[in-house]
């Protein structure tokens, strides 16, 4: 079903492209872990008290208490076309390489890695916080892919314009608004049907337009949220994160479409997990888990 390979880019020797490609039937999804950056942990675990986190994660904290985690971004190709979801922290162009996050551009990435980049037709973030919509734009502040169409919630469209200092320290909101200024996203509420296998859903939570997309395959469905589901343990849907816009929002929203992810036996892919970031949500008693594959 899966096959991986490691790929050093040209011209940057420190960094590496983690692929993984997915066949779904029909569908090939191709998984990219194009950097990595540190988190606070805390601030990853919200809530959840240090005693309950801590010895699960003691392997893989750090000096200053920060997790490792990855920038993975998914190209989702079929005989028709490709789409991709999330963009990464870096705008195309450019590298960034210091001590909080080793990175390079998704477009830069996905060319290194032999895809057409121009056969993308729609770019799907699964929110629009600076990690996942970074690489929208060039160094410049111009469309890094000039012949997609950005599709977000516009719940999420509104939130960017809000105006508010917590949309202004998440958000790239200068740079999101010259792009949508220049050409407007295509937007929805609810559910969008993008192709007759990738279905959008508005769930909200994490940030108010927060997306999940599910991609269904001939033999198996994959099913993407962006930060509702960016590590193993927040299988269990009460574990939210500091950043979470509306926590309460997130515990149903992840409950729900856990419960109908474990049911179809659907493939979940994590956006920030560097070891495992590919496997099925099953139920256990009144919560769920996560089982790699």
């Amino acid at each position: 079903m899966t096959s991986s390979r490691r790929m050093t880019e040209r011209g940057s020797p420190s960094l590496v492209t983690e692929r993984r490609s997915i066949d779904l039937g029909g569908i090939t999804v191709d998984l990219l872990r194009i950097g990595t950056f540190w988190s606070d942990a805390g601030a990853i675990f919200g809530p959840v008290p240090q005693e309950t986190w801590a010895p699960m994660v003691a392997s893989e904290l750090d000096a200053r208490s920060r997790l490792l985690q990855a920038l993975n971004i998914l190209h989702v190709s079929d005989a028709s076309g490709a789409v991709l979801l999330e963009t990464g922290a870096v705008p195309a162009g450019a590298q960034v390489s210091d001590a909080d996050t080793d990175s390079r551009s998704a477009r830069e990435a996905l060319v290194s890695a032999g895809f057409d980049v121009e056969r993308i037709a729609s770019i799907v973030p699964s929110h629009l916080h600076r990690d996942h919509a970074g690489g929208l734009v060039d160094q410049q502040g111009a469309a890094a892919f000039a012949n997609a169409q950005i599709v977000a919630p516009q719940r999420e469209i509104a939130a960017v314009a809000s105006g508010s200092l917590r949309a202004r320290a998440a958000y790239d909101v200068p740079g999101l608004t010259r792009l949508f200024s220049a050409t407007a996203p295509r937007s929805f509420d609810g559910t969008l049907e993008l192709t007759p296998t990738i279905t959008l859903r508005r769930l909200g939570g994490h940030t108010p337009g927060s997306q999940a997309t599910i991609v269904r395959g001939r033999e198996r469905t994959l099913l993407f949220l962006g930060d509702l589901f960016m590590r193993p343990w927040q299988a269990n849907p009460r574990w939210v994160t500091a950043y979470d816009d509306e926590a309460w929002v997130s515990v149903d929203a992840k409950a729900s479409i856990f419960a109908e992810a474990a049911a179809g036996e659907w493939l979940v892919v994590m956006s920030h997990e560097v070891q495992t970031p590919v496997g099925r949500i099953v139920a256990d008693r009144d919560r769920f888990r996560f089982v790699s594959e």
